[in-house]
């Protein structure tokens, strides 16, 4: 229980967690690109199983993937080739990636800031990354709103897989006052004749997005945009929605 992406590494891309970080990173690189962003060197903070990582590298980029999980990246480095890709692997906390993992011209983080505690993490991790990037590069990332993680509880119980050799359910809740969702993973795996039961529980926290942006700013860096997953204008303060994106930029 206190290692949950360990428990879940093995199943996190077959009941679909790493999805919108797959379907998300070409868009976002186009979206930049689009912006007159030009780069080949990105760190793909909280990598997981590599969704992200594996678009990048196959796509010639020079990709550090970072997470603290070492099952996680023991999962993600199985999925990659072996060889022809511009890739480093390294299990860090982001809140503190140190001078020697490099610079970078973009900085990704997807399905990954919301599991930071508090906005302390939050302004850590910004400064980190900050010093990682080049002056005018980018930092895109996202995160669940509030109103994302309350609706995320409902219904509480949840089937999310079924199959012949593995059954995952979870049991959702949120505490509206500290607006915190958690998220308990209950895993039946067969293997031979014999059904193995995992748990794993996931502790999700919820920010304001415009807390979000000030602590970008006073960090030092110019919000170039605050976007839906279409990638249409968020309007922070009365926006709507259950996940917002952030395109940040180096000052």
């Amino acid at each position: 229980m206190s290692n949950p992406y360990g428990v879940l590494a093995h199943i996190y891309d077959a009941i679909g967690m790493s999805e919108f970080a797959r379907v998300m990173t070409p868009r976002l690189i186009e979206y930049a690109q689009q912006r007159d962003w030009v780069g080949r060197r990105v760190i793909d903070l909280g990598c997981g199983t590599g969704a992200s990582t594996r678009w990048l590298a196959s796509h010639g980029y020079a990709t550090t993937a970072v997470d603290t999980s070492a099952e996680m990246l023991e999962t993600a480095r199985r999925t990659m080739p072996t060889s022809g890709l511009s890739l480093t692997w390294e299990q860090r906390d982001i809140r503190t990636l140190g001078e020697t993992i490099g610079q970078f011209d973009m900085a990704l983080a997807l399905d990954v800031l919301n599991d930071l505690n508090s906005l302390r993490d939050l302004e850590q991790t910004f400064a980190a990354v900050y010093q990682t990037l080049d002056a005018g590069k980018i930092f895109a990332f996202d995160m669940t709103t509030i109103q994302g993680l309350s609706e995320s509880a409902a219904p509480p119980d949840q089937t999310v897989y079924d199959d012949n050799n593995l059954f995952v359910m979870t049991q959702n809740e949120f505490d509206y006052d500290r607006q915190i969702a958690g998220k308990r993973y209950h895993i039946f795996q067969r293997d031979d004749n014999l059904w193995h039961r995992l748990e794993a529980r996931l502790t999700l926290r919820g920010y304001p997005v415009q807390a979000v942006v000030t602590l970008l700013q006073r960090t030092g860096y110019d919000v170039m945009a605050t976007l839906t997953p279409d990638l249409a204008p968020y309007q922070v303060g009365n926006g709507s929605g259950a996940r917002v994106i952030v395109i940040a930029v180096k000052a």
